[in-house]
């Protein structure tokens, strides 16, 4: 009488590929825990995004350094652990479902000044550094000063303001590319309007960078970035989460903003996101969404954006773990 397994062959041959898919991933994950001290489990990232929404990460680590962001990245590749690395999470939709393998925070910070050159790691806040270089009178950055987020993050997504972005200042950029750490100049790293070469290719981590900055009036740098800070304020819906503006303006002259408004979405609703009624650009969560509700929200805001216009949206925040 032939056997259950070769009656049931093909189910017998799944269900060794995942015990041995399982085992495999232990072992994995006992490398990690052995590794990167502090790793944590099933760790809820939705009051770590800006959205404040999302799943939880299978695995998260705080990197308080760059050495320690680099190691965790080779140790998880290493170890064919999937593996996200995350600034201060304010463009990216974690998705409901959360992410698999290791999340790493980039929360290296440290900073240097050699004359007007500034050497800055990862995971600094762009705001709060941008404010410091300011009160020293330092000029170049100030553009930035209102973006949420971190150095890399803003790196990634070339972040910019009033016709600046950060490609315009960057003398270098200290990435690890899979487990090889390099050093590469802006030319190299394809910045082009809120993009970059670190969103093409995802085995790309920013590390730290290099920035040229000029000599500037303190009083006068303060009052820009303070003023940019009031404007915000009166234009932007920042009574909601949110992650800025989601979609990426199709030129200078045609905002995506006027797109959406004049397709009639302001206030528009999907579950519990929204077209805010302030900056029909800012895709906002009202208590209690869900990142599928933003997702469907914009799919709709870019599907009758097309029907009325013509024009495709694309998207400015990256969604995670869809």
């Amino acid at each position: 009488m032939p056997s259950a397994c070769s009656r049931l062959s093909r189910s017998c041959y799944d269900e060794r590929v995942s015990e041995r898919d399982r085992i495999l991933r232990g072992e994995a994950h006992d490398v990690l825990r052995r590794e990167l001290p502090g790793l944590k489990e099933a760790v809820p990232l939705a009051p770590l995004c800006a959205y404040g929404v999302g799943g939880p990460a299978e695995l998260l680590y705080y990197a308080e350094t760059t050495g320690a962001l680099a190691h965790a990245v080779k140790t998880a590749r290493l170890a064919g652990v999937p593996v996200t690395v995350l600034g201060r999470a304010t463009n990216v939709l974690v998705s409901d479902a959360g992410l698999s393998g290791l999340v790493v925070l980039a929360r290296n910070t440290a900073h240097t000044l050699d004359g007007d050159v500034l050497m800055v790691e990862a995971g600094a806040e762009l705001p709060a550094l941008v404010t410091e270089l300011a009160g020293q009178g330092l000029a170049g950055l100030e553009f930035a000063g209102n973006i949420p987020g971190s150095v890399g993050g803003a790196i990634v997504g070339n972040a910019g303001a009033y016709g600046r972005a950060m490609s315009d200042v960057i003398l270098s950029v200290h990435l690890l590319d899979g487990a090889t750490e390099h050093v590469k100049q802006p030319a190299q790293l394809d910045f082009g309007y809120r993009t970059s070469l670190f969103k093409q290719l995802p085995e790309l981590t920013v590390l730290s960078a290099t920035c040229r900055l000029q000599r500037g009036e303190r009083s006068a740098l303060l009052d820009e970035i303070a003023r940019d800070a009031e404007l915000r304020r009166s234009k932007h819906p920042l009574e909601y989460a949110s992650c800025g503006s989601y979609f990426k303006n199709p030129s200078r002259e045609l905002p995506a903003a006027r797109l959406i408004e004049d397709a009639g979405l302001k206030g528009f609703t999907a579950g519990r996101a929204r077209v805010s009624e302030k900056h029909a650009n800012f895709l906002v969560a009202l208590p209690g969404a869900t990142a599928a509700d933003i997702v469907a929200l914009a799919v709709e805001v870019k599907r009758r954006v097309r029907e009325q216009s013509g024009h495709e949206l694309a998207e400015e925040v990256r969604r995670l773990g869809f």
